[in-house]
């Protein structure tokens, strides 16, 4: 799941949502300056103190038009873009696994790492026939509840009620939309996403509104996402590897300490009787929401993880072999241009923005001034 925070939540009474001709004017910008950066090849320059020695780049699902999907998704002709630009850049895609063992050995040879997020249905159906043309190995990270369809996929609920309906009422938000056309639907499924973002608390609160537009989340999980039977065929194809992203998918840091062992642990053993193996690899849901400081971390260690894998934006590098619980994990999905976007990530770009100029080194704690 992709979130923005360019349009502010108003709550008005049967507003027609309308893009904020401000964060219209900035994506474009952002878009032509992403392809202007990369296709000159200006950020190689960056890329001297933030590339790193490798990358792990996030995916959550793939569609051959983001537009449809109310701007959801990578463009699949924009993933198969970005693998092909990795082989130009000498850069091989290689498995979790194999990352870390180039990172303790210091082992120079530049890779990079597909991951995908919570079990797309798309990850096989257009995305795995782009891997093995490139045989490119990737993981792909399960919640437990999105097999079993029991998951509060709140996410795709938005998603499906902007999508069927031109008036719709958020009780929560106390927020009434009116979306005749894709532009309106676009501008209030952002900000009804972005709601949610502000307190992850907000995401149990549309459950009324779900009900009452006759939207099954259950159904909604079914369409999209891989069933059981499914993530174990996944998991036999010699390019995909299953791994853990909790039972619940919910903010880690919201939760006490004992929920939070149990989703993290519950999901491994879930997965592991599943597969009929270990599964040494995890993914935190949302990224910063779940990291509330070294508590979630040492949980997933103790679980018997070997790494975790964040969304904090930067490049791998020798030192990360000693922090295999926080590894930064580079976006890779911008539907306007995924490619121009990753490429940017893959040298540099958005870590020396995070980190204004300072660490290369996402992830890792640094010193105290």
């Amino acid at each position: 799941m992709t979130a923005t925070t360019e349009d502010t939540v108003q709550a008005r009474p049967a507003t027609r949502p309308r893009p904020n001709l401000a964060a219209y004017c900035r994506r474009r910008a952002k878009t032509l300056g992403l392809r202007l950066l990369a296709n000159s090849g200006l950020t190689r320059l960056l890329a001297r103190r933030y590339g790193g020695s490798g990358v792990i780049l996030m995916f959550h699902d793939f569609t051959r038009d983001p537009r449809a999907q109310l701007d959801q998704g990578c463009r699949i002709d924009d993933f198969e873009r970005i693998l092909a630009g990795l082989r130009q850049r000498g850069r091989e895609v290689v498995t979790l696994d194999e990352a870390i063992r180039r990172l303790a050995e210091n082992d120079p040879r530049p890779f990079a790492v597909l991951t995908f997020d919570d079990g797309y249905r798309s990850n096989i159906d257009l995305a795995l026939p782009v891997l093995e043309k490139y045989a490119a190995p990737a993981t792909i990270y399960v919640p437990t509840e999105m097999t079993t369809r029991t998951l509060n996929a709140w996410w795709l609920g938005l998603t499906e009620l902007f999508r069927a309906r031109e008036r719709i009422e958020i009780e929560a938000m106390d927020a009434r939309f009116l979306c005749p056309d894709l532009d309106s639907k676009i501008a209030g499924l952002r900000r009804a996403i972005a709601w949610v973002w502000g307190d992850f608390r907000r995401a149990e609160m549309l459950a009324p509104t779900f009900r009452s537009h006759g939207i099954s989340l259950a159904d909604a999980i079914d369409r999209h996402i891989l069933d059981e039977a499914g993530i174990v065929a996944a998991d036999r194809h010699p390019l995909i590897e299953i791994a853990a992203h909790t039972t619940t998918h919910r903010a880690l840091a919201l939760l006490n300490e004992a929920d939070l062992r149990a989703d993290i642990s519950d999901n491994k053993a879930y997965l592991e009787t599943l597969l009929g193996r270990e599964v040494p690899h995890f993914a935190y849901p949302y990224g910063p929401p779940s990291l509330s400081g070294e508590r979630e971390p040492r949980i997933v260690r103790e679980a018997g993880f070997r790494t975790a894998v964040t969304t904090m934006p930067g490049s791998l590098f020798p030192e990360h072999a000693h922090h295999l619980f926080t590894l930064p994990r580079q976006n890779a999905e911008y539907t306007e241009d995924s490619a121009a976007y990753t490429a940017c990530g893959i040298d540099g770009l958005f870590r020396a923005i995070a980190a204004r100029g300072g660490s290369p080194l996402a992830g890792i704690a640094e010193p105290a001034a």
